[in-house]
């Protein structure tokens, strides 16, 4: 095997990123390598480039970036090859999907939110919100690049009947699984406030849980053709007055101000809004309008629940129910990196794959 590989870096604390050729790093512990195969990228990646004031926040640079991946184990850290490791949690389910027994020739995907398994949310199953959380690509070297180690408690091995492409695009779907299932949407009219790759997950996993009607709310001409494509009931560009007040779940996917502020005009009273996009700055909302007047249940989701939410993922794909394919728009190799931004910042995309492998 080669001793360097092509990354992408955010080398310093400002805008942009660089590709250059670094050293495959070795796993330690109980910590894998593994070949990636196929990346995807996220908005939050979008802030990473830009360097905006939440990944100023988080990110101390150098490191690599990028954490939606799927790739082949290569490579055992000593804990794993001397049989110590836990594999993923001690936990397991028959089958070819899931956690536990990793070995070299595995097809994995990571979780992002890398717990410590000690702190309060851990010891109490709220893995997901480590109090000491590192996360995958942001606070540790992650998924853009030819290789990467991640740790084996945070290790997903894939169905080997879900298509590859699809794989690398399972993390967000997860994101989609946890707001929907929290939304209990069964029987119910549904808003879905912003049609990106998440958003879009979010109506297509609705639609599979039993939604009465989905409905897609997006300004974008080339998202709403996406929603049709992915199922959506209907698609719409703004929202009437005539139907505010009619909505029994709000998803929230966008993070805006006016995306936010629709959200509640649109959820009946004692109606439920989830929200999940994250905005670039403060919001503003009017109280007593929203949460005294309207006695609105409201909740929130940051990630996906661990392992939860990946065994849902996993069933949705594997039965079909859902057809990530779908919402693929655009492929580039690992060294076009650049040109993938620019597409993704254009938002006239679904979601962008990097070809690694």
């Amino acid at each position: 095997m080669q001793k360097t590989m092509l990354a992408v870096m955010k080398e310093k604390a400002q805008a942009g990123v660089t590709l250059k050729q670094i050293p495959i790093p070795t796993p330690i512990n109980d910590e894998i390598l593994v070949k990636v195969l196929y990346a995807s990228i996220c908005g939050t990646d979008i802030g990473i480039y830009n360097w905006t004031p939440w990944a100023a926040g988080h990110i101390k640079p150098p490191i690599v970036i990028g954490h939606e991946v799927v790739g082949e184990v290569v490579e055992l850290g000593e804990e794993m090859r001397r049989g110590l490791g836990d594999g993923g949690s001690g936990r397991g389910r028959s089958g070819e999907g899931g956690i536990g027994g990793m070995k070299i020739g595995d097809i994995v995907s990571s979780e992002t939110h890398i717990y410590c398994g000690n702190c309060y949310q851990c010891r109490i199953g709220n893995l997901h919100v480590c109090e000491n959380m590192e996360l995958f690509g942001i606070g540790r070297n992650g998924g853009f690049a030819e290789y990467t180690t991640i740790p084996i408690r945070t290790t997903w091995k894939n169905n080997l009947s879900i298509p590859l492409e699809a794989m690398s695009v399972a993390e967000p779907l997860g994101n989609a699984v946890h707001v929907i299932t929290k939304a209990n949407v069964a029987g119910k009219k549904v808003l879905v406030v912003g049609l990106g790759p998440t958003g879009l997950c979010a109506g297509m996993v609705a639609k599979a849980y039993g939604a009465r009607e989905v409905v897609g709310l997006n300004r974008s001409e080339y998202r709403r053709k996406l929603g049709k494509k992915v199922g959506l009931d209907r698609v719409i560009e703004k929202l009437s007055e005539r139907e505010y007040n009619l909505f029994d779940v709000v998803v929230e996917m966008s993070g805006s101000q006016a995306g936010i502020q629709i959200a509640f005009d649109a959820v009946r009273i004692a109606g439920k809004v989830i929200a999940f996009g994250i905005p670039k700055s403060e919001i503003t909302l009017n109280w007593g309008k929203y949460l005294i007047n309207k006695e609105l249940s409201i909740d929130s989701v940051f990630g996906r629940r661990i392992w939860e939410t990946w065994y849902q993922t996993s069933d949705l794909l594997t039965s079909g129910k859902i057809d990530l394919t779908k919402i693929i728009t655009h492929r580039f190799k690992l060294d076009q990196f650049e040109e993938a931004m620019k597409v993704m910042m254009s938002g006239e995309c679904g979601k962008v794959l990097l070809e690694v492998a």
